[in-house]
């Protein structure tokens, strides 16, 4: 019982200093997107004023991003528990990756379709 609890609480707690980064490429030539705007939309256990309740989320954040001329683009976030990006371009139809638990490193290879 107490491995399982353990175990749980490992499981609840907002990962810190989340590396976010990767590519936004063209579906049909595989070719760079630059200036496609990324937004994560970070959900955390803890609020901005510190206080932490492990059964919902009690923190929000919206980052917004542009891929470069490449169409890489990369963060860092403090603390995340859960992830969702959306990935947009004048031209383009959005992408939407929604619901991701944070690992240390996570990398995305995005392919966005013409409109």
């Amino acid at each position: 019982m107490g491995i399982y609890l353990f175990s749980y609480y490992l499981s609840v707690t907002d990962t810190k200093d989340v590396g976010l980064k990767g590519y936004v490429l063209d579906e049909k030539t595989k070719k760079p997107i630059p200036d496609a705007m990324i937004i994560i939309i970070n959900e955390r256990y803890e609020d901005n004023n510190g206080n932490t309740n492990y059964d919902e989320y009690l923190g929000r954040d919206t980052i917004k991003l542009y891929s470069n001329n490449k169409g890489y683009y990369s963060t860092i976030i403090g603390k995340a528990a859960f992830i969702s990006l959306y990935f947009k371009k004048e031209g383009y139809v959005q992408k939407k990756i929604e619901g991701e638990y944070p690992a240390k490193q996570m990398n995305y290879k995005v392919y966005l379709k013409k409109k």
